[in-house]
């Protein structure tokens, strides 16, 4: 077997949270990728240029050098363009985003991450950069085969008039050469294009330039028109200007692919930019109008009831007669019955349309001349109609690539009004979250009830999320203390949530020990799997304390560290408490870890959610876990050590009273 077929996929992943490499790497390793992980972004770019990966994973905030910049910087390496990089980060605000794509990035990812969308957006961008490379090597191919095709020779006097053409001239222009010499080279350009080229030839001539080159249109024998390249230069004797001779090569099929992707990027452009279904058949109809020299576009939709096209949106050129025209012809516009959906070719579409062509005739100097039906697979939702004075030639392979653009147009109707009923149905689901809201903030343990002392705090937000925390007494001398945060927000998280806490507070979960946080891990693990239609994995910390051995049995699975504050002679010092455990219902059958900690007396206990430290702070920056870290430690030192002087701290991080996730926090006094 060769090198190159033992060789598998390559995947750099570059992130400081060695459990964020692990999560990473299990959720790869399905698809037997090779995986390399490293800390920062310098190390990156050192082991990008030493091991050539096909891909790389980056996190956004990095120390040492970020994503961001290892990006930018990774980007300037020799053949780095065709390698792809997927930015990974935990920031989704707009300045993020496109700083991302600025430093050049392919895609980017937010997260939480769901594995099964991380999977199939990293196997699309691969098979992207396997196309690209296909297309690229085919462009390289056809690139040689138009060099090597036979070109047109001429010759010209000092006038213009053709002296030698060789046979190659029949099949550019459809004539004879013969019947060609003699006649000036001006009679085969389009009028259009004269201008430019009699002010090319001038300038030849009259500056004795080496050479020149243009592209043209120009008129075959049939009456079509073609494009073609120029390459010409000037021929002396004895120092006196005789004539001109150049090569003419035909490049009607290129300027027909350029026409097309210009307007496709345009058209693709329009449709994602625009705000609402108005604005965006309006742009789609200028665009084509504008690239096509066409005067006037309109939208008919489709009345499937009545099987009838209404207008309803038109475009015109910047042009005070075509202006009035078209609004005089949109007052006396009527409904017409419509049955026509078929589109086999450009020209048997046009000859089954003649009825239309007469019913949206404007005037003798204004006639339709394009029509192209819009749908959303088989249903349909009207047409577009453009409208033209001048007589034009119909590149039908032109016109039958646009009318594909058909179904992007008709997509871009549905999703917009999807989104209008989305709208509608969001303001009804905001007032159910806030009465969802309500009955989470219900459910919660009141901090009074304890032996212990427990302050708390819980802030959904404008969402809702998935977070909940609960606490009791296991017997006599223990008590279990959890805190959970579900994926996502609205009404399925936070039932979830819901969920979860009634099977753990009732001790209804098969085969554990509630003392054991481990078996509470891996039954919650078997229940609670991710599916492909929702993203139902959480994070949690669970730890039961005994108040007499004064011991911690703790496990957190994907979930902040909580951290523990303790006294250290006339100081504080604090320490984080986790386990390096994949969130609940990633992945089946793992194993859970626990650890055990020996409390010293007078600690503080803080367990929280990652919103109250996910915090924008501006700059595509999150205030981050040791800022908050820190916050706890300072509080501590103070006299005023209630849990309400930290979350007004927060408050002034977050400069607003709503949160952007879920906000809970319990502070626990094991004296």
């Amino acid at each position: 077997m060769s090198n190159s077929q033992e060789r598998k996929t390559l995947i750099l992943i570059a992130d400081d949270e060695s459990l964020s490499r692990r999560h990473l790497t299990l959720m790869l390793k399905k698809d037997e990728y090779e995986i390399v992980g490293v800390e920062n972004g310098q190390e990156c770019l050192t082991a990008y240029q030493e091991l050539h990966p096909d891909m790389v994973l980056l996190d956004g905030l990095m120390p040492i050098m970020d994503g961001f910049e290892c990006c930018k910087e990774l980007k300037r390496l020799p053949n780095s363009e065709d390698t792809p990089v997927l930015m990974i980060t935990g920031l989704d605000d707009k300045i993020s985003v496109n700083k991302a794509y600025e430093v050049g990035a392919t895609d980017f990812l937010t997260k939480p991450i769901n594995p099964a969308v991380l999977r199939r957006r990293i196997r699309y961008l691969l098979d992207a950069k396997k196309s690209e490379k296909a297309l690229r090597e085919s462009e390289e191919k056809y690139r040689s085969l138009v060099e090597n095709l036979k070109e047109v020779i001429f010759y010209t006097n000092i006038t213009g008039k053709l002296t030698f053409l060789n046979p190659a001239w029949k099949e550019l222009t459809g004539l004879f050469p013969e019947e060609s010499l003699g006649h000036n080279f001006s009679e085969y350009i389009y009028p259009d294009d004269l201008p430019l080229y009699e002010k090319g030839f001038q300038s030849l001539v009259k500056n004795q330039s080496l050479t020149y080159y243009l592209q043209l249109r120009y008129l075959k024998k049939n009456g079509y028109v073609g494009w073609m390249e120029i390459f010409a230069s000037l021929v002396k004797k004895e120092e006196q200007i005789i004539g001109i001779s150049g090569s003419l090569n035909d490049i009607t099929e290129r300027k027909r692919i350029e026409q097309y992707q210009k307007i496709e990027r345009d058209v693709i452009k329009i449709l994602a930019e625009s705000e609402n279904i108005d604005e965006g058949i309006q742009g789609v109809i200028k665009v084509i109008g504008e690239n096509l020299g066409w005067e006037i576009g309109e939208y008919w939709s489709f009345q499937e009831n009545t099987q009838s096209i209404h207008f309803q949106d038109s475009w015109c050129i910047e042009d005070s007669n075509i202006q009035n025209i078209c609004q005089q012809h949109q007052e006396k516009l009527k409904t017409m019955f419509w049955n026509n959906w078929e589109f086999s070719s450009y020209e048997n579409w046009h000859n089954n349309n003649t009825i239309l062509c007469e019913n949206l005739k404007i005037n003798n100097d204004l006639q339709p001349i394009f029509t192209f039906p819009i749908n959303k697979g088989d249903e349909h939702l009207g047409v577009i109609c453009f409208f033209s004075r001048q007589s034009h030639h119909h590149d039908s392979t032109l016109l039958e690539n646009i009318v594909t653009m058909g179904n992007q147009i008709g997509q871009f109707i549905k999703r917009k009004q999807a989104e209008e009923e989305l709208k509608q149905r969001n303001l009804l689901l905001q007032s159910e979250l806030n009465i969802a809201s309500g009955y989470i903030l219900s459910l919660l343990p009141s901090p009074n009830e304890q032996e212990f002392l427990v302050e708390q705090k819980f802030i959904p937000s404008a969402k809702l999320g998935g977070d909940i925390f609960d606490y009791y007494w296991l017997d006599e001398e223990n008590v279990v203390i959890y805190l959970l945060d579900v994926a996502g927000h609205g009404i399925h998280s936070a039932l979830l949530s819901v969920s979860i806490l009634n099977l753990v507070r009732n001790n209804s979960l098969y085969n554990t020990d509630p003392y054991q946080p481990w078996t509470i891990l891996t039954e919650l693990n078997r229940l609670f799997q991710m599916d492909n239609d929702r993203v139902n994995y959480f994070t949690i910390w669970y730890g039961v304390y005994n108040k007499n051995t004064r011991e911690l049995i703790y496990a957190s699975a994907g979930h902040p560290p909580a951290i523990l504050i303790s006294p250290q002679g006339n100081d504080w010092q604090y320490h984080k408490l986790s386990t390096p455990n994949m969130p609940i219902g990633m992945l089946e059958d793992i194993d859970f870890d626990q650890n055990l900690y020996e409390v010293q007396p007078n600690s503080i206990l803080y367990i929280f959610s990652d919103g109250i430290y996910e915090i924008p702070v501006g700059n595509g920056e999150i205030w981050g876990l040791n800022n908050f870290t820190d916050l706890l430690l300072n509080v501590q030192k103070e006299q005023n050590q209630d849990l309400q002087k930290v979350i007004d701290h927060v408050h002034i991080i977050n400069k607003s009273s709503n949160f952007d996730d879920d906000l809970s926090i319990l502070k626990i006094t094991l004296n």
